[in-house]
């Protein structure tokens, strides 16, 4: 399969999901959305995964309004779609949810609870990467996936092949180390956000990858 993506800023890329892909056997055609603000045809996408950024939801560039317009006709078409972050925050929005922000930054590696047992091979409780201050409310008919006590939805799941999550999952040592690198100053004191030197000296769960690839094999099949 080849998997349409949207990355908003060179410095978050698709992280271990370019190792799922490869894995088995799927290509990626990737949109670089900050060089070029065009967005692909939905009848030409068979699956979509969009990745975090620093911009928000509720920023009024066309390119942002009309990925949620993109969002809703592959939704229509009954396609896959996986959303990181902002992109877990743009499906939210394009199913009517607020995103809005929230009392606390959360930067760094925090707790999230597992609060539905329709995936088995979930863990109830992970350490997982987190960079986002905006939340989103749970979208109507949405099942909620995720959640702990900074931010009560971390993931959803919609329709069965709609699945997005407010943290990163898909995050490696270069991964994390470029987010840090590039957004510094997002990283302040916070009682969430945990310093650079933390995060970096922080061991990466396997589940995590583990737990993405079988997320990103249900999407596929």
């Amino acid at each position: 399969m080849i998997i349409d993506v949207l990355q908003h800023v060179p410095f978050e890329d698709l992280a271990a999901i370019k190792g799922w892909g490869e894995s088995r056997g799927h290509s990626f055609r990737v949109q670089h959305l900050y060089e070029n603000p065009v967005l692909p045809d939905a009848k030409d996408i068979s699956m979509l995964i969009i990745l975090g950024g620093p911009m928000s939801a509720n920023d009024a560039d066309s390119w942002i309004v009309g990925e949620r317009t993109l969002i809703l006709e592959l939704i229509d078409q009954q396609k896959p779609i996986f959303g990181i972050c902002l992109g877990a925050q743009q499906i939210a929005k394009a199913l009517g949810a607020t995103v809005f922000q929230g009392e606390q930054k959360e930067v760094g590696w925090f707790p999230i609870q597992t609060i539905t047992s329709h995936f088995p091979f979930i863990p109830d409780k992970m350490a997982v990467f987190h960079w986002h201050g905006e939340q989103f409310t749970l979208p109507d008919d949405a099942t909620r996936l995720f959640g702990n006590e900074v931010c009560e939805n971390q993931g959803f799941m919609y329709q069965g092949n709609v699945i997005g999550l407010q943290f990163h999952f898909e995050t490696t040592k270069e991964s994390m180390e470029k987010l840090i690198l590039h957004d510094k100053a997002y990283i302040d004191d916070g009682a969430f956000v945990q310093s650079a030197d933390v995060m970096k000296s922080s061991k990466l769960p396997a589940e995590n990858v583990e737990v993405l690839f079988q997320l990103l094999d249900h999407l596929v099949r």
